[in-house]
């Protein structure tokens, strides 16, 4: 039986994504052979050796900038705004030549459980850059020891320039992303024949596959996953969610895109109402110029509509965006009844906007931020409601009123599930 290798890429604070990946697995009941990471993947594969979830969640609920640094160095961020991560990256970069990342030792001292770690039965491997030598270094577990792991973990995280490099007998390493921020080749050395790779598609080189045989299962962040620079609990707990759906959506155990749903949920919902959602589209467009129409509307679901049924992808297109207009957290797994049953309410719950705000906003060709979303999407369903929809409004809000128009046909299909 061949071996399953997991990979993980760099990605700083977005790492806590791959321990989301690798809590679905183990409910996938996915054995893992041999894992490889560079960066802070290095650092996630040392939890996944030791087969320590709760170590892993523990040290990603407690990582931040004032347990990485010194407070003298990098005072606490009091909140969330990206502009004060960077202004502390460029003092740091600037003056000192980068952030020290050594206090990260204290906290790897934390959650290394050196006997559970080279007793595990899987494999270990991460890469780092030597910058003195200009070579690359790629470590196995049994070129490790209790004493020198640290450091080579640390080394290979050492994001350079935006932290300074990691002195090993006199020689400076930065961040294995200079080789190779995906290492799959290193799995693939280490025996695996099945691989799932995770990619937060940060940046860094990424070597070309040596074996193109090997059974690849890549799973990358659907959704914004945050800054790598930004370490805090609440961005953490969310990657985590999102890699955990993420991973069970790429398996078929969940669906969904950006927003996920319990599986069977989508093509319910599809078969339920997209017949009525059509007819919905040839009553309120059927005498009009489909072709002009169809050249305007940045709409595959108008598009393909004239053309045959309705793609399924597009019509759960539609369904999504709903979800993100009226605010649905993307990291919540839904149930579609409840999920209908939630725009309905948010619109019910969403004040109504008057027509001269969108008039102006025309005119003044500033058609996003301006006027709330929310808003558009009312006035377009108490259009559609009224059967007086004033199509010269529709064209440049197409999204919104296709979004009014899902809505209104769940409210109005006297339909079970």
């Amino acid at each position: 039986m061949g071996k399953v290798g997991l990979v993980f890429s760099g990605g700083g604070a977005k790492g806590a994504y791959e321990i989301g990946v690798y809590i679905a697995l183990k409910k996938l009941k996915k054995n893992i052979d041999i894992v490889t990471g560079t960066s802070v993947g290095a650092i996630n594969a040392v939890f996944v050796t030791q087969k320590d979830i709760k170590g892993a969640l523990s040290f990603w609920d407690h990582v931040n900038f004032k347990t990485i640094y010194d407070e003298k160095e990098f005072p606490p961020i009091e909140d969330d705004k990206i502009s004060k991560v960077y202004i502390q990256y460029a003092k740091g970069f600037l003056n000192e030549g980068g952030l020290d990342i050594y206090k990260m030792k204290d906290i790897f001292d934390i959650y290394f459980k050196a006997n559970r770690f080279f007793n595990s039965n899987i494999e270990y491997g991460l890469v780092t850059y030597n910058l003195s030598k200009k070579t690359p270094v790629l470590k196995t577990k049994k070129d490790l020891t209790k004493e020198n792991i640290k450091d080579y973990v640390l080394a290979s995280a050492s994001c350079y320039p935006a932290y300074k490099p990691y002195l090993i007998d006199n020689d400076m390493y930065v961040d294995g992303g200079y080789y190779d921020n995906l290492p799959v080749n290193l799995a693939i050395d280490l025996g695996a024949s099945e691989i799932i790779a995770v990619d937060l598609r940060a940046i860094g080189f990424k070597k070309d596959i040596k074996d193109k045989s090997i059974d690849i299962t890549y799973i990358t962040p659907k959704n914004n996953i945050g800054s790598f620079l930004v370490f805090d609990k609440y961005h953490a707990r969310r990657a985590i969610k999102l890699g955990f759906n993420d991973t069970l959506k790429t398996f078929g155990k969940l669906e969904g895109n950006k927003y996920t749903f319990k599986k069977h949920d989508l093509i319910k919902n599809y078969n339920k109402y997209v017949d009525k959602y059509e007819e919905n589209i040839k009553k309120f467009l059927e005498n009009k110029n489909v072709k002009i129409f169809s050249k305007i509307f940045n709409s595959n679901v108008v598009k393909e509509f004239f053309h045959s049924k309705t793609l399924y992808n597009n019509f759960n297109h539609i369904v999504e965006q709903s979800g993100k207009t009226f605010g649905f957290e993307e990291s919540n797994i839904y149930n579609i009844k409840s999920y209908n049953k939630g725009l309905l309410a948010a619109l019910s719950n969403t004040q109504e906007i008057e027509l001269d705000k969108i008039k102006n906003q025309i005119k003044s060709k500033k058609l996003t931020n301006l006027v709330d979303k929310r808003k558009i999407v009312k006035h377009f369903y108490k259009q559609i409601e009224n059967n007086q929809v004033s199509y010269k409004y529709v064209i440049p809000f197409i999204n919104e009123f296709l979004i009014a128009l899902y809505i209104y046909t769940i409210k109005n299909s006297n339909l079970i599930y």
